[in-house]
């Protein structure tokens, strides 16, 4: 039984995961040049991977709040 588990645990330190890769197409990110083609490339960022968004704007706002308790 043993020996099983060490196999197990050898064959989970070699698993990667796949790189996650950005929803959006590279191109779309690189040609928003205007304020409503930036605004429909967040838009659909926000769409499809909602809980990257709001994880990213927790650590903001905690960043914020943690910069604004320093200044006082």
């Amino acid at each position: 039984m043993s020996d099983n588990t060490e196999d197990s645990k050898e064959q989970l330190k070699k698993f990667k995961p796949k790189k996650k890769t950005l929803a959006v197409p590279q191109e779309f990110l690189d040609n928003a040049k205007s304020y409503d083609d930036k605004l429909l490339v967040v838009r659909s960022i926000t769409e499809r991977e909602m809980q990257r968004v709001v994880l990213i704007m927790k650590k903001m706002l905690a960043e914020g709040v943690k910069n604004k308790n320093k200044v006082k």
